[in-house]
């Protein structure tokens, strides 16, 4: 242990460290991580890591340092780790792959490099021994090396290549559309926990421009939502006539009734706050006539033409249920295919990229 650490003052700033929780990221969510850590599962160099200096807000932590660690070792969730330096064991087992899911090459590259030979290779699944290839949840991978974390070629392997069109030219700007797992915050805060920008890094997204959501999803709903760095998008689509249709898959608390279905379609009376000019407005109104398919006992499938406050939640509750299950599938008729599983992301394709161009224009 003390030639590790000797190794860690020497090189500390070799690689950009990265937070404990998110070693695993391949296969365990950051809540699962989190948990992981909580109940002492987690050892880096040997020592086993205790979160007793961990009161859940990153910006709150006693113990934050690279390599800090109180008498016990108690660094928690806010440690930070040194990618090929590090040693992390979940259970004994060494984790490997981690580094490379994160996007850094080994020391002098592959050639030559074995890591440590007594673990299983978390990169792609839990135990796999060999990685085929260099890839995150969703496949994606900024490359670093050792001598440039991440330099302008690098940055553009997520940027969108120039688009000509006879009205407008898109020229570097981001365009990703991301599987928003439930639990994330669509804000751009990052002192808020779980903000969005926060879960894209996580989930291998690392933009060379400032980005945002357009729009929003409330917490526990799960999905579909565009990534930008376009200002003129979220004004194109969100605003008074230009507002687009937005698909969702709902599961409610109880069996639907028939009449309760063509309530939806026509329109139920909803009360909404909205935020105008720093003031919050109230509005009840009747919601816009909308697409409805049954598609369970307890289940439907619901397009609405407004973005109204949390207002598929609303609409069922006042007809008397509970939505307890709410996923967006797609958005100005681009949709959440071909991303697998929550925390996917992907840039949009050459069919997707002409709306948004017909949309700005």
């Amino acid at each position: 242990n003390n030639n590790n650490n000797n190794n860690r003052n020497s090189n500390k700033f070799t690689y950009p460290p990265i937070r404990l929780n998110k070693v695993l990221k391949a296969t365990h969510s950051r809540r699962q991580s989190d948990m992981l850590i909580q109940q002492g599962r987690l050892s880096v160099n040997g020592a086993t890591i205790l979160p007793s200096n961990y009161d859940g807000n990153e910006h709150n932590q006693k113990s934050n340092q690279i390599g800090e660690k109180s008498d016990g070792n108690e660094a928690g969730m806010g440690m930070k780790v040194i990618p090929y330096m590090d040693v992390v064991r979940l259970d004994g087992v060494v984790v490997q792959g981690w580094e490379e899911l994160h996007g850094f090459l080994p020391p002098g590259g592959y050639e030559g490099y074995q890591g440590c030979n007594d673990g299983a290779d978390f990169s792609q699944g839990k135990g796999k021994k060999k990685r085929e290839s260099v890839g995150s949840r969703n496949h994606h991978t900024i490359i670093r090396t050792l001598d440039d974390p991440l330099d302008d070629t690098q940055k553009s392997e997520h940027t969108n290549k120039d688009r000509n069109s006879n009205k407008n030219q898109i020229t570097n700007y981001q365009y990703i559309k991301y599987w928003k797992p439930q639990g994330v915050i669509c804000t751009t805060d990052r002192s808020i926990r779980h903000n969005i920008l926060e879960e894209l890094e996580y989930d291998g997204y690392f933009p060379p421009h400032r980005v945002f959501p357009v729009g929003r999803l409330d917490k526990d709903t799960s999905g579909l939502i565009l990534i930008t760095s376009d200002g003129r998008l979220p004004n194109s689509v969100l605003r008074g006539q230009a507002k687009q249709p937005k698909t969702y898959q709902v599961k409610v608390d109880k069996k639907l009734r028939l009449d309760d279905l063509d309530h939806l379609r026509n329109g139920v009376v909803i009360t909404t706050y909205a935020q105008r000019d720093k003031q919050k407005k109230m509005l009840t109104a009747p919601t816009l006539p909308s697409i409805v398919q049954q598609t369970g006992i307890n289940s439907l499938e619901i397009t609405i033409f407004e973005g109204r406050n949390r207002q598929i939640r609303k609409m069922l509750e006042a007809l008397g249920y509970t939505v307890v299950m709410l996923h967006r599938v797609e958005f100005m008729k681009i949709a959440l295919k071909p991303l697998e599983k929550e925390g996917d992301w992907v840039e949009l394709n050459p069919e997707e990229m002409r709306m948004i161009d017909e949309l700005i224009a």
